[in-house]
């Protein structure tokens, strides 16, 4: 009988290691996720200045190229 007592409380303890393992698996997912969301925001961010910093000195060169009188 403590032999079936016992496996039972293994399989029991196995289980309970196993959910949390899958919990744990989730919550890494997810925060996988969000860092993937937050490198696209900051690449975007990142773009758009790039993109205003070129805007500005192509402005600058025609600028320069032809001066308004």
């Amino acid at each position: 009988m403590k032999d079936s007592e016992s496996k039972t409380e293994m399989a029991k303890t196995i289980g309970e290691v196993s959910a949390a393992l899958f919990e744990l698996r989730d919550a890494f997912v997810e925060l996988s996720l969000a860092l993937k969301d937050w490198q696209f925001e900051h690449d975007s961010e990142r773009k758009k200045q790039s993109e205003e910093t070129l805007r500005h000195l192509l402005e600058q060169v025609m600028s320069a190229r032809h001066p308004s009188s």
